[in-house]
């Protein structure tokens, strides 16, 4: 069956290859593919779409000389758009972003839990999630999320949102 599907992925790879080297369009947006020798050149974009709702952009040129290993290479992306000479990919990565492990922190806006770029009281709200009745936490955990709790990992991320969903206001939630 994966040999099947090999065949298929380097069928489409040989006809997009055609079609990117004998269509000529004169649209001055598009970023036209270019032949040199027996390579193909394509401007790639990869999104990379973290848990936490970041999507970070990465743009490269890419030399193929062969579609079916260029196909191989991203089968695990999903392609979001493709035209002369170009294609964006995405893909869903289970993980948060690196720029929140550098800056993220939870802690309370307004009564919510909220992820902040930097500590809590620079009021730089990222991401709220849900309300926090506070009469019920601890001392010690409202002193953390008062003084920010830092996210370094996925588990402090996810660990933190089930930490507090016990103490979530059932109550404002179905105000």
């Amino acid at each position: 069956m994966r040999k099947i599907g090999l065949a298929v992925i380097g069928l489409i790879g040989v006809t997009v290859f055609a079609f990117l080297l004998t269509t000529n369009h004169s649209d001055s947006n598009q970023i036209n593919a270019k032949a040199v020798g027996d390579l193909l050149i394509l401007e790639i974009e990869l999104e990379r779409q973290f848990m936490d709702g970041r999507v970070e952009t990465e743009r490269k040129q890419k030399s193929i000389a062969s579609m079916e290993d260029f196909w191989a290479e991203y089968e695990t992306w999903q392609v979001m758009e493709q035209s002369e000479g170009y294609i964006r990919f995405r893909k869903e990565i289970d993980d948060i972003s690196p720029y929140l492990k550098a800056n993220g922190y939870f802690g309370l806006k307004n009564g919510q839990l909220t992820i902040f770029e930097g500590i809590p009281l620079h009021e730089a709200a990222v991401q709220s999630f849900y309300q926090i009745d506070t009469e019920e936490l601890e001392t010690k955990l409202y002193q953390q999320l008062e003084e920010g709790i830092k996210i370094n990992s996925k588990a402090d991320y996810l660990d933190t949102l089930e930490i507090f969903r016990v103490y979530s206001d059932a109550n404002a939630l179905k105000g």
